[in-house]
């Protein structure tokens, strides 16, 4: 019998600070002393060439995941954040595939069109353009799709009240866990 394994997958546009909100989220759980691990998924599928027939990377990308997660439960991980923009949920059968006992539950960050530009002006230093157009149509996706358990605001919010909110509405930490 496989033991349950509580998965909070943080997703939103590109430029929402999905990436900045699980490293907090992470930092609040060490300080709570709750075992587990963080993986952005776009970190793990950089990879060229691309195959053919595998255009995104996903299944090196699950590959990967699958053997971090088996490290990380062996050195006593018992939860697991993932950061993704997730565009459907058919896509969490590759993570319960890849994490046996998988419970997942997936978060949303929002914030407005123009707030997400102005974070991707200020962090692309080169040619924002790509980022500016994937920022644009990832929020359009996502409003559309409704992929989420549940959504949190992050325009203005320090991160670390973001990531509190997100763990607490998930049921990873109580209202009065320290910060």
């Amino acid at each position: 019998m496989t033991a349950s394994v509580p998965v909070l997958l943080v997703t939103g546009p590109v430029g929402v600070g999905k990436s900045t909100v699980a490293a907090e989220a992470a930092r609040l759980l060490r300080h709570a002393d709750v075992p587990h691990a963080l993986v952005d998924l776009a970190w793990i599928e950089q990879c060229w060439p691309v195959p053919a027939d595998d255009p995104e990377n996903e299944r090196l990308t699950h590959r990967n995941l699958a053997c971090m997660w088996a490290n990380f439960r062996q050195a006593g991980a018992g939860r697991l954040l993932l950061v993704r923009v997730l565009e459907a949920r058919s896509l969490l059968r590759q993570v319960a595939e890849t994490v046996p006992g998988a419970e997942i539950t997936v978060v949303r960050l929002r914030a407005p069109l123009p707030v997400l530009h102005a974070r991707i002006r200020s962090r692309e230093a080169t040619d924002p353009s790509w980022f500016l157009g994937a920022a644009t149509h990832t929020a359009t996706v996502l409003e559309q799709a409704r992929v989420e358990d549940f959504v949190v605001d992050n325009e203005s919010r320090p991160p670390a009240a973001v990531a509190k909110e997100v763990l607490r509405r998930a049921g990873w930490l109580t209202s009065g866990a320290r910060a």
